[in-house]
C-alpha cells in the first residue's frame, strides 16, 4: 500500500510539472503587438507592429527599424516543446534572436526575453 501512495504522489507531481500554461504562436504574435519600454528605463522603447516591423526609440528619437518574427528556428538552433524565439532581422539581413520567456498582455503587462548568447534576462513593460 505504501508503494501505491508513493507512485500516485510521483505521478501527481510529474503531471503538475508538465501542466504549464504555454502560449501559442498566434497568441504571442497578437500579444507582442504594441509599445513597450525597458523595465528600468522609460526612455528606451520598442514597438512591434502587426506587419512584422519593429522600431526602437530612445526618447523620441528613432534608433532602429527592422523586421521581427516569432519562430521556432533561429541561426541554426531549433526549439522543441512550446518555446519560441523572437527573431529580429535588420535592414542589412543580419538577425538577432532571444528566447521568449513570457508575454503578459494585461494592463500591467510585461515582456521578458532571454538573450541567446549571454542568457541575460531583459524585461519590458507595456506602455
Amino acid at each position: 500500500m505504501k508503494y501505491l501512495k508513493v507512485t500516485f504522489l510521483l505521478l501527481l507531481i510529474s503531471n503538475i510539472s508538465y501542466a504549464q500554461d504555454y502560449q501559442s504562436k498566434p497568441e504571442l504574435e497578437n500579444q507582442i503587438t504594441g509599445s513597450w519600454h525597458l523595465e528600468n528605463s522609460i526612455q528606451d522603447r520598442i514597438t512591434f507592429f502587426k506587419d512584422g516591423t519593429v522600431k526602437r526609440f530612445v526618447g523620441d528619437e528613432l534608433r532602429y527599424t527592422g523586421k521581427y518574427e516569432i519562430t521556432k528556428k533561429c541561426n541554426g538552433e531549433k526549439l522543441l516543446n512550446e518555446d519560441y524565439f523572437l527573431r529580429e532581422i535588420s535592414e542589412n539581413g543580419t538577425s538577432n534572436c532571444a528566447y521568449i520567456e513570457t508575454i503578459n498582455y494585461n494592463n500591467n503587462g510585461y515582456l521578458s526575453l532571454m538573450t541567446k548568447n549571454q542568457g541575460k534576462i531583459i524585461v519590458y513593460k507595456r506602455i
